[in-house]
């Protein structure tokens, strides 16, 4: 609790600050220890920065979620004194961004708060960045449906083909953009000269999960004695550690990753952190359409095989031998997605 008032106050103060400025409102950024999500925290700060300088920045975070078990916590996050600021400081010119992610699916509170904030503020500017888009159930497909078409001010960016289409059939008369996820913009910007050796796994440990741990034991058992370990993209910190430091943790994670030769992931953020280590990556399926249509954003002309996608774990073993047999393989990925998109995506073209 101490925390959330902690917190409130921050909120208040910045409001009160920026009074008399044109305001960017950030809503739904990550406060947990997901590396991934916290990479497009970091450059969605630096891509706000450069598109609205003239703006001043307001991190509103997560005011109201109503499919959170913890109703306690709920509570102390103070959704109507937070709502109830929001009303009282916003102004017709101020721009709302809603953080990226896969909120656009039946059990995320996320949508449900960008649907609450466009019926409180229906006439304002709304650029809600790349989204996974997998509703299932019906009466949830009815309720966005409804809720998010129509909405002229509103720019919803999908991050693969699958999400895309999704979004054409869903909302009606809607500025939707199919576009890559904002963390791809950092591929291409770093350059590192570890010597390489080993399989690193960079697997999920929760319901999107598709290959049970056992069958990633058994595959990493089945590579022998050469350098092998598993990670995750989550990281067990406490959200002050990680809010003081995020670049160095991401940073941490990335340098890892150049140490070796190829990764094996089932995160989606795993793949573009290997993207951005210029380290050989073979994608295997997680529980949704994530993945496998994620990996089409990375065109064979451009990345060669730096990127690869396995249909299951036998055409990934024969992926991964592939590379460990070529070890003097070496590739830096260039700046494709930051200089064909992010640089070339400002005000005009929302």
């Amino acid at each position: 609790m101490r925390h959330n008032i902690k917190e409130l106050m921050r909120l208040l103060w910045e409001l009160l600050l920026s009074i008399c400025s044109k305001k960017v409102f950030l809503f739904v950024e990550p406060r947990h220890p997901n590396l991934g999500d916290l990479a497009q925290l970091m450059c969605t700060r630096t891509w706000i920065a450069k598109v609205f300088p003239q703006y001043k920045l307001i991190e509103y975070g997560s005011f109201f979620l109503p499919f959170d078990n913890d109703l306690k916590s709920h509570f102390y996050n103070f959704p109507i004194i937070k709502m109830m600021l929001l009303k009282l400081f916003v102004r017709r010119n101020d721009i709302f961004i809603g953080h990226s992610g896969y909120f656009f699916v039946d059990h995320h509170a996320g949508w449900f708060a960008y649907e609450l904030l466009l019926k409180t503020f229906p006439y304002q500017r709304f650029i809600i960045l790349p989204q996974t888009i997998n509703f299932y159930t019906p009466v949830i497909l009815q309720r966005v449906q409804k809720s998010f078409s129509n909405h002229q001010n509103l720019t919803l960016l999908c991050r693969d083909e699958v999400s895309y289409e999704n979004a054409q059939n869903l909302f009606k008369g809607i500025h939707l953009l199919l576009f890559p996820d904002i963390v791809t913009s950092l591929i291409g910007t770093k350059r590192y000269n570890h010597k390489r050796s080993g399989v690193l796994f960079c697997m999920r440990d929760d319901v999107e999960a598709y290959y049970s741990v056992s069958d990633i034991a058994a595959f990493m058992s089945r590579l022998g004695d050469i350098r092998k370990e598993r990670v995750d993209t989550t990281i067990k910190l406490t959200q002050k550690k990680i809010e003081k430091e995020i670049g160095l943790y991401i940073e941490e994670m990335i340098e890892k990753i150049s140490s070796f030769q190829v990764v094996v992931t089932d995160r989606y953020h795993g793949t573009i952190f290997s993207a951005i280590a210029s380290t050989p990556v073979v994608v295997i399926n997680s529980a949704d359409h994530k993945l496998s249509s994620g990996v089409n954003w990375f065109p064979r002309e451009i990345f060669g095989e730096m990127v690869q996608y396995a249909s299951n774990l036998d055409e990934a073993w024969d992926m991964v031998q592939q590379v460990l047999r070529c070890p003097k393989m070496r590739i830096n990925n260039p700046p494709y997605f930051k200089e064909r998109y992010w640089d070339c995506f400002g005000v005009n073209e929302l």
